[in-house]
C-alpha cells in the first residue's frame, strides 16, 4: 500500500501562496505578501505534519497504532495551528490579519479539494 501523498498537498499549497505572495509583492504590498504567506504556511506545515504523522504506520495488524496515529496526529495539528496563530499576532508586526486569515481559508479548501481528487 502506498503512503498518501501529504507532502505533495502541502508543497503544492506553498507553491500557491508563493505565487500570490510574489505577485502581491511586485505590486508594492510587501505586508500582505507576507500575511499571505503566513497564512498559507500556517495551514500547510500542520497539515503535513498531520500527513506525516498519521501515516506512517499501515496495514491491518497495525490497525490499533492507526488510530493512535490519528487522534496525536489531530491533536498536534491543532497545537501547531493554534501555536503557530499566537506566535504571529504576537511577533509579527504590521500584519494584514484579513490576508492572513483569507489565505489560510483558500489553503484549507485547496487541500480539501486535492485530497478528494486524490481519493477518487
Amino acid at each position: 500500500m502506498t503512503k498518501p501523498p501529504v507532502l505533495r498537498i502541502a508543497a503544492v499549497q506553498l507553491l500557491l501562496v508563493s505565487v500570490a505572495g510574489a505577485i502581491l509583492h511586485l505590486n508594492s504590498k510587501p505586508v500582505t505578501a507576507l500575511s499571505v504567506l503566513i497564512g498559507g504556511a500556517l495551514c500547510a506545515l500542520p497539515g503535513a505534519y498531520f500527513g506525516w504523522r498519521a501515516f506512517r504506520d499501515s496495514g491491518a495488524r497495525a490497525a490499533q497504532r492507526v488510530v493512535g496515529n490519528f487522534y496525536r496526529a489531530e491533536t498536534g495539528k491543532f497545537i501547531l495551528t493554534l501555536a503557530g496563530f499566537a506566535t504571529v499576532f504576537a511577533t509579527v508586526k504590521p500584519l494584514n490579519a484579513a490576508a492572513l486569515f483569507i489565505s489560510y481559508g483558500l489553503c484549507v479548501i485547496v487541500q480539501w479539494v486535492l485530497v478528494a481528487r486524490m481519493v477518487r
